[in-house]
């Protein structure tokens, strides 16, 4: 019995929406945070997080799923950093969070010198943060500040514009990250200026922050600083997942673009029916108990079913057991939850006067039941009785 599955994947650069398979309750769900784009130097962005985890779901209900590319390095000036990695997360119709895994911040930008002043110092850029993780501050006397992890309930701080700004202060800090589920903090533009900008933060649960513009010195003797690293996108989310189930929050390991994997089985739960004939004999009252057993040979859980009795020409059933019921010369017995291995019996009477002489066969036929029943071929079974008389009845 081979489980029927689903599987949609999401591939990077926008956002789309599914719907759940009918039937499925569950669905294993694998995230890649999308890493941050490196600076202009080529020192790399941080890296973003993987996420797997099995999703509790409804039938036909509509997911929400945005997948981020890799953060880039801005075009033009030789001191730019990289954007941060762009959201990677599973939510609602409704867009309430579900799933999310960080991505990583932009690496800061080096600091540079002008053509006509060779001998002014350069210094490299920062690396931006992975996940969960704060960037680096920018290299150099006038070095900015790093932009901060997003977390699970923030989104991270903007780092600090190096020292020796003109205008001002404060002009060069780097952006703060959202929350939640949104866009890390936007690129510092630091061009023409000594020292280096501001790292912006990282998003809450998700998004990366892009990394601040190194400084490039135009006056004689002038020190310049790098920009600082953006912080990687906050704690990865896990909602809404089913109970037991295993899950994990892995920090620092998708450099490229981001990605979505949903796998839904559909349940599936086969049902092994078994009938057996008991006589009771005597001179007052004999009868047969008829017993219907619905085995559960999984590999999921029943969660309801229905047996099928026709009875023999003439006959009546007595004595139902709860959930049975008796009526136009058929008896129905309705079962509820069984798990994987288990059992349940249901059974009735039918009088034996009722009865006609020789061989008399009862089959009990599974005609509904949910999930899915992979396997037919034990879907029903027979029980034949030998009547000779009311005193005299052989079951085998």
């Amino acid at each position: 019995m081979t489980p029927t599955t689903t599987t949609v994947t999401c591939s990077a650069g926008g956002s789309g929406s599914l719907t759940v398979p009918a039937g499925v309750t569950s669905g294993q769900v694998t995230l890649k945070g999308a890493g941050g784009g490196p600076s202009t130097d080529g020192m790399p962005g941080g890296k973003g997080a993987q996420v797997e985890a099995v999703l509790a779901v409804t039938p036909g209900a509509t997911l929400n799923a945005d997948v981020g590319s890799q953060g880039a390095t801005a075009p033009g000036y030789p001191g730019y950093g990289g954007t941060g990695g762009g959201l990677v997360a599973v939510t609602t119709s409704g867009g309430a969070p579900l799933l999310s895994a960080g991505s990583g911040g932009g690496a800061g930008g080096p600091a540079v010198g002008t053509p006509q002043f060779p001998s002014t110092p350069t210094y490299p850029g920062t690396p931006g943060g992975d996940s969960a993780s704060a960037g680096s501050p920018g290299n150099g006397p006038n070095g900015a500040g790093a932009g901060g992890a997003g977390t699970a309930s923030a989104g991270g701080a903007g780092g600090a514009g190096g020292a020796g700004y003109s205008p001002g202060p404060g002009s060069h800090n780097g952006s703060p990250g959202s929350f939640p589920n949104a866009a890390g903090g936007a690129f510092s533009d630091n061009f023409y200026q000594p020292a280096g900008g501001g790292g912006s933060g990282g998003a809450g649960y998700a998004s990366g922050g892009a990394g601040g513009s190194g400084g490039q010195d135009y006056v004689p003797g002038g020190y310049v600083g790098g920009g600082g690293g953006g912080g990687g996108g906050g704690s990865s989310l896990v909602s809404n997942t089913m109970p037991g189930s295993p899950s994990s929050i892995t920090n620092g390991v998708n450099a490229g673009d981001g990605s979505i994997v949903f796998v839904f089985t559909n349940p599936q739960a086969d049902i092994d029916v078994d009938v057996t004939a008991t006589p009771h004999l005597g001179i007052l009252v004999p009868y047969l108990t008829y017993t219907m057993t619905a085995r559960n040979n999984g590999p999921d859980g029943v969660t309801s079913a229905t047996l099928t009795v026709p009875l023999p020409s003439g006959a009546s059933a007595t004595n139902l057991s709860s959930g049975c019921t008796a009526g136009a010369g058929t008896v129905r017995c309705t079962y509820g939850s069984i798990t994987n291995g288990a059992s349940t019996a249901k059974s009735f009477r039918i009088p034996l006067s009722l009865l006609s002489l020789g061989h008399v066969s009862v089959t009990a036929t599974r005609t509904t039941s949910a999930p899915n029943d992979p396997n037919p071929a034990n879907d029903s079974a027979t029980a034949t009785c030998t009547v000779i008389s009311v005193v005299l009845v052989t079951c085998p």
